[in-house]
């Protein structure tokens, strides 16, 4: 049986507003997927640095909630290593991915000569 993988390119809806603001990402796979496989995606969607919520799955139409995301392609991506983790059958941990930082960490600066 064929791996599960995402055909064709998700839509987007955005969802909420302020400073809480989410997508909505709507895409469907190859084939229905099973319970385990749902669960697993599931677990990997919500411990992402995109904060995955709300998966629902109606046949193979899946629609899953995200943190506002940085453009299309981290959308997609993230998808597809959603997708993959659960076919893959991967442990994902447990809470979800620390937040991204909008400002770079400050660095000592370097002192002149040293290395």
């Amino acid at each position: 049986m064929d791996a599960i993988r995402r055909i064709g390119q998700p839509t987007f809806e955005r969802t909420g507003g302020g400073r809480d603001e989410r997508v909505s990402v709507r895409f469907k796979l190859n084939r229905e997927p099973d319970m385990t496989w749902m669960d697993c995606f599931k677990s990997h969607a919500a411990s992402s640095a995109l904060g995955g919520a709300n998966a629902v799955f109606r046949g193979n139409e899946v629609c899953i909630e995200v943190a506002k995301p940085t453009g299309v392609p981290e959308v997609a991506t993230a998808v597809d290593c959603f997708i993959e983790c659960a076919n893959l059958k991967l442990r994902s941990f447990p809470g979800r991915a620390p937040e991204r930082r909008s400002t770079p960490s400050p660095l000592r600066p370097r002192v002149r000569g040293s290395f």
